[in-house]
């Protein structure tokens, strides 16, 4: 039976539990909710979140600076540490889904972060043997849109301080878990910019593909990596692009195992040591090397280095021609056997080698066979040596023996080590009768314990090193530690010794502790020149005092020269010393040709006041005075006083600067910095300078700083606002406008000049980062010239930019004279230990635009016999290297035309089609279109007519643009040369030019379609030879090398008038050029249908042929010229050649001289009463009288009975006029008789008496057209 009481009971209780139990449920879930929503979308639940990971982690995980919500939260800083490395994280932020987890995704849209740094603890020696994985996969989908990291830091065991490694990282990935797809990876680095894909599986055996682009590494240029294979297996190929050094590498890996390296295979050609290293030697190396595993496990292989631009060490290169040898490469040895090392020249080091590196064991045997040391370094002298080089031990104790020798040389050294002492046993060096000896041991505790003996015999420094013969006897003994400060004593004797032919002797004990006190005396006497310097310092009341009298410098024979006195005299001790010095030289000669001279200097410190007085009146580098008067004066206290300098640089730049500061003395001398500021800075010349206001100034061996000075430049300012420099980074910043460019003297240039302005801003650490901007503000820039020409600039602007390790430039130039240029050049920069740099192997990317679309701005420049015009348009890329740039391209011209008045040649209608080719301009046609000018007579070129009456010229070829040759042909066709007054040709032919190191190559064949030479216009105004003008500018030296190979034709219609010559020319000339520059020809020219007026008359050239053979100013002449249709020919011959030619007269028939010349100038025969004689005589002078030995006249004379027969013109005075003919008769050794008369006039003419009473009187009298009687008395002037 059932107890109803009871069921209602139950039945009552229990929808009040379920809703107690659902009400708790339900709280719970809004809870959850509430809690769920807190830490997703409150920035206190991230907080809590974070610190629940610093919990859980145990304080590996750091978090500074929480904020935001869990899908976009932001971190200021972050913290990770273990054993192995720690990790810094500034400024992040985290863009994701959260609810993607939901789905086993994790996607993160956006991840950037500022600055990472990683400290990575464990030096490559405690690094564990790694082990293959067992698997990769990730437990979620990973998406990762875009990771960017601004900068990152890396800090090893080995370098303690973070240096910056990669800038600017982008990241974008996928992955299912199981295939991870690296979609794009982007960094810039110090060495470059790296992009890569990817592709790897996370399941054993991990297969992976990637591909790695690396661009601007410097000095590889691009390079480019494939990675193929599994993370067990792996495959790379390396391969550099567009760059001078070019190679390839394919290497094979085990990356797990313990010898990783399966096979390696590497080419590398042009590989220059400098480009990497600056102090590095110059030299061009292909390098070699092939490995590949053994069956022993043993990387075995070979390596091969050749030097393909050998040059000593002095030379800047590197003497070695070839490096071979067999490797054995394991991890418990390293082997290198059969070594072949092969000098410049026959020296030749050939051994073995092995280092064992569990025990810290090896052993190297070397022998030498004829090395010269002169081909190491040309300083040295040469030899042949011969020997071996031996060394074996480990980390505790090792031995070294060298012995080479020649017939005169021989080099003998043991040095041994054993644990903490190093001895060197022997040292014996020895040439002919020079000799030196020594030993010296070494302790390597804590005070490093040091001796050193030696002896020179005989000793003659020339037997070694080019340089003065000596001989010197001399003993060396030097004692002391190396730490904690270098401390010892140094002692020293000279005696019965020798330097070029001046007699040396000195002595010498110097005690010294570091550079802060020393004690002794040394003396050195070397002929005229005398060194003393004796006495203590380092301690108060200490004295020095130094003596140099050195009269003649060159009896040292190391390149000095001249004088040099000094006298030094120091008391006190460091921190307060009192010092007096004075040094003077008349005149002291240095290397590389320089010279000072009238070197005065006189300076003193007593109680902390300064003061200096120096002066050089020259100061001349390579014979051009560079400075010609320099002073330098200090006065006041260490710690203030005033510094003036003043100098005359060349003839018109003059220096000023003044600045007051000082340093404070009580701080040690390797912290001394000097603090004040500039007073003034002032330079006059084309670009004045000076300083506007007073600017604060600091300088330290660590540091320089400068701040806030502003300048006034050539009308405008410049202001620098900082300006900071350490050995590790500096930076700078300022502006400038309003700077004036002057296109000559700015006292003499009355427009508006062109001013520039602009900012700069530079950042150096570990990278280069900033810019640079000038840009035109007002004004133009105006050509040179009586009337300058403006250029119409509209826009001028440059802009460089340093980031990424690239210096980025961009140029922008407008112009109405011009045209427009725009170009912009990336090239990658590098850091070496002083400055940043671009080296010649940097890759380089850019391009240039040029559209020039009128000349007239050119034209400005010349002297108006040429002129130009016409429109260019360039557009051209630039690639490769500053060593070996790749230029590509195009240019284009058109109506273009080139005029040059003097020459005679007018190109019109010009156009131009080229292209660039790595460092070519390839010139695919240059052509223009010249008209024809009208023969200055028609009648001579009647049946000549031209193709569309105009010429043509075409040019093809390249033009070499970084050294390398430039080769060009040429077409001409039927091309006019027209000077009106002198020539007027009409020419066709082809040639070939080539170009190079100064070199110009001609050659060519051309002809002339026809020609006319007319005489050239007399009177032309000439400065006589003995005129030379005072201080006119120096000509430059052309050292252009010609070699000419020209072949000359007349062609059958070239006509010529010139000195009553009057026919047509043929003949064929070839044209050549030695290495002298000395001009040869060869051929024959004849006339064809010739004449020759002479005094009214015609004469038939018959044959008139000029032969040269060789010199142009002296070739073979065979000519004949008759006048025809007479009873008697008669004519001209001429022989011999122009130097020495052969004149005389024949006829036909053959009669006397003076008739056949009365039928030359008369037509008939001279007049028996002599009427003709004065007539005759002239035409005899004129045609005859030129040649050398007893001429024409000299014969008429002689039949004549007369001593004299001359044409001269009438004196000033004389009644007669014009040319006159004189014949005059020695009567006795007083008395001359004369008779002169006009050429040309009818009158009677004059005779005169000449009578020499004394030497000093004469007595003249004279009858005829004005009769006289003169009296004249000779005074003479010495």
């Amino acid at each position: 039976m059932i107890n109803p009481s009871v069921d209602n009971q139950v039945s009552e209780n229990r929808p009040r539990w379920f809703r107690w139990f659902a009400s708790v449920i339900s709280i719970m879930l809004v809870c959850v909710l509430l809690a769920g929503y807190w830490l997703l979308n409150s920035q206190s639940g991230l907080q809590w979140t974070f610190s629940v990971v610093h919990r859980l982690s145990s304080g590996a995980i750091h978090f500074d600076g929480v904020r935001g919500a869990l899908h976009d939260l932001r971190i200021e800083n972050i913290h990770f540490v273990d054993d192995e490395f720690k990790l810094e994280g500034q400024n992040i932020r985290i863009v994701w889904n959260p609810g993607k987890l939901f789905y086993k995704q994790i996607a993160i849209d956006q991840l950037t972060a500022e600055t990472f740094k990683i400290h990575h603890w464990a030096s490559e020696e405690d690094t564990p043997h790694r082990t293959l994985p067992e698997s990769l996969n990730l437990p979620l989908a990973l998406s990762i849109h875009a990771l960017t990291i601004d900068s990152m830091y890396m800090a090893t065991a080995e370098n303690k301080s973070a240096e910056l490694i990669i800038t600017n990282l982008v990241l974008a990935l996928e992955s299912d878990g199981h295939m991870h797809h690296l979609k794009s990876l982007n960094f810039h680095t110090p060495w470059g910019s790296v992009n890569a894909l990817a592709e790897f599986n996370g399941s054993s055996p991990f297969d992976l593909s990637a591909q790695i682009d690396l661009s601007g590494v410097d000095p590889w240029g691009d390079a480019q990596m494939l990675i193929t294979g599994s993370l067990e297996r792996m495959k790379i190929q390396a391969s550099t692009v567009q760059s001078t050094i070019t190679g390839d590498l394919q290497l094979q890996l085990h990356p797990f195992a313990d010898n990783p390296v399966v096979q390696l295979d590497a080419n590398i050609e042009q590989l220059n040591p400098a480009s990497f290293i600056a102090a590095s030697p110059q030299a061009s190396l292909s390098l070699s090397a092939h490995f590949a595993q053994n069956d022993s496990g043993q990387l075995q292989g070979k390596v091969r280095i050749e030097n393909h631009a050998t040059a000593p060490y002095d030379a800047g290169g590197l003497p070695l021609s070839l490096f071979s040898t067999q490797a054995w490469i394991t991890s418990e040895s390293l082997k290198l056997q059969d070594i072949d090392v092969q000098m410049d020249g026959d020296g030749l080091l050939r051994g073995d080698l092995i280092w064992h590196w569990d025990e810290q064991f090896g052993s190297a045997d070397i022998r030498v066979e004829r090395l010269n040391p002169y081909h190491i370094d040309s300083r040295l002298q040469a030899a042949q040596v011969s020997g071996q080089i031996q060394w074996s031990g480990n980390v505790q104790t090792q031995s070294a023996r060298i012995h080479l020798q020649d017939k005169s040389v021989n080099l003998a050294a043991v040095i041994a080590r054993s644990r903490e002492n190093v001895t060197l046993e022997q040292l014996n060096l020895q040439r002919n009768q020079s000799q030196f000896t020594g030993r010296g041991k070494l302790a390597l505790g804590h005070e490093k314990l040091f001796e050193l003996s030696g002896q020179l015999a005989n000793f003659n420094i020339a037997d070694f090193v080019r340089t003065v013969d000596s001989n010197l006897n001399a003993v060396l003994h030097l004692s002391g530690q190396l730490s904690p400060h270098v401390s010892g004593v140094l002692k020293y004797t000279i005696q019965n010794s020798r330097l070029a032919k001046s007699p040396v002797s000195g002595s010498g004990e110097i005690a010294f502790n570091g550079l802060n006190a020393f004690d002794g005396k040394v003396e050195l006497k070397a002929g005229s020149n005398h060194l003393v310097a004796q006495g203590s310092m380092g301690a108060k009341g200490n004295a020095f005092d130094l003596r140099l009298k050195a009269a003649d410098l060159a009896q040292l024979g190391f390149g000095l020269a001249g004088d040099l006195q000094a006298h030094v005299n120091l008391t006190g001790s460091f921190e307060a010393p009192d010092l007096d010095l004075k040094l003077t030289s008349k005149r002291l000669y240095l290397q590389d040709n320089r010279s000072v001279s009238g070197v005065a200097v006189d300076a003193s410190l007593h109680n902390e006041v300064i003061s200096l007085e120096a002066l050089i009146e020259h100061y001349d580098a390579h014979e051009k005075i560079a400075i010609k008067k320099l002073t330098i004066g200090t006065q006041g206290k260490i710690s203030n006083h005033n510094l003036s300098i003043k100098a005359q640089i060349n003839e018109n730049i003059t220096f000023r600067l003044a600045a007051a500061g000082g340093v404070d003395p009580k701080k040690p001398l390797q912290s001394l910095r000097w603090t004040g500021q500039f007073t003034e800075i002032a330079t006059t010349g084309k670009m004045p300078v000076r300083l506007l206001s007073p600017a604060a100034f600091s300088v330290s061996a660590q540091s320089v700083s400068l701040d806030q000075a502003r300048f006034s430049i050539s009308g405008g300012f410049a202001s620098l606002d900082q300006l900071h420099w350490t050995s590790k980074d500096w930076k700078t910043q300022g502006n400038f406008s309003g700077i004036a460019l002057f296109p000559g003297s700015q006292q003499a240039f009355n427009q508006s000049p062109l001013q520039l302005g602009g900012h700069w801003n530079f950042v150096s650490t570990q990278q280069l980062m900033g810019n640079l901007k000038i840009f035109q503000e007002q004004g133009d820039w105006y050509l040179p010239g009586e009337v300058p020409q403006p250029l119409g600039m509209e826009k001028l602007q440059l802009i460089v930019t340093a980031e990424r390790g690239k210096l980025i430039s961009e140029f922008n130039l407008f112009s109405q004279s011009i045209g427009s240029i725009t170009a912009d050049l990336t090239m990658p920069i590098k850091q070496s230990a002083s400055s940043w740099s671009i080296s010649h192997e940097s890759a380089l990317h850019g391009k240039v635009n040029v559209d020039i679309n009128t000349f007239n701005w050119f034209n400005a420049l010349l002297d108006g016999s040429m002129s130009a015009e016409g429109q260019i348009q360039a557009h051209v890329d630039i690639q490769g290297t500053l060593q070996q740039p790749d230029f590509s391209g195009t240019v284009s011209g058109s109506k273009l035309s080139v005029v040059l008045l003097d020459q005679g040649i007018n190109l019109q209608q010009g156009t131009l089609a080229a292209r660039f080719h790595q460092t070519d301009l390839k010139i695919d046609r240059l052509h223009f279109i010249t008209p024809h000018e009208v023969p200055p007579d028609k009648r001579l070129f009647g049946d000549f007519e031209s193709e569309d009456m105009r010429g043509s010229l075409t040019i093809t070829g390249n033009i070499g643009l970084a050294g390398n040759e430039s080769r060009m042909d040429f077409t001409i066709h039927q091309l006019p040369l027209v000077h009106k007054a002198e020539y007027w040709v009409i020419a066709s032919g082809s040639g070939e030019i080539r170009f190079q190191n100064s070199r110009l190559n001609l050659k060519g064949n051309l002809w002339a379609d026809a020609g006319l030479l007319l005489q050239p216009p007399e009177g032309h105004p000439e400065l006589a030879e003995d005129i030379v003008f005072v201080n006119a500018p120096e000509q430059t030296v052309q050292n252009l090398s010609l070699l000419l190979n020209m072949s000359l034709n007349l062609g059958e219609r070239f006509h010529i008038r010139v000195a009553g010559l009057e026919g047509r020319l043929t003949g064929q000339l070839q044209v050549q050029s030695d290495e002298n520059n000395k001009l040869k020809l060869n051929g024959t020219i004849a006339t064809q249908d010739t004449s020759f007026k002479a005094y009214g008359q015609n004469l038939s050239v018959k044959r008139g042929i000029v032969s040269f053979q060789g010199p142009l100013d002296d070739p073979e002449l065979n000519i004949l010229a008759l006048r025809e249709n007479l009873a008697v020919e008669a004519g001209v011959e001429i022989m011999g050649s122009v130097r020495y030619p052969r004149v005389k007269l024949i006829s036909t028939p053959d009669v006397p001289d003076t008739e056949k010349l009365s039928w030359i100038v008369l037509g008939r025969k001279p007049d028996a009463s002599g009427l003709d004689t004065s007539v005759l005589l002239a035409a005899a002078g004129s045609i005859l009288g030129g040649q050398s030995g007893g001429g024409i006249t000299e014969k008429i004379s002689a039949a004549l009975g007369v001593d004299e027969i001359s044409f001269r013109q009438a004196g000033v005075g004389s009644s007669l006029t014009g040319q006159i003919g004189v014949v005059g008769k020695r009567l006795s050794s007083r008395a001359y008789l004369s008779y002169e008369r006009g050429l040309t006039a009818t009158t009677m003419g004059i005779t005169k008496l000449t009578y020499n009473l004394t030497p000093k009187v004469t007595i003249v009298t004279q009858a005829g057209e004005d009769s006289a009687a003169d009296l004249f008395y000779t005074i003479q002037f010495d």
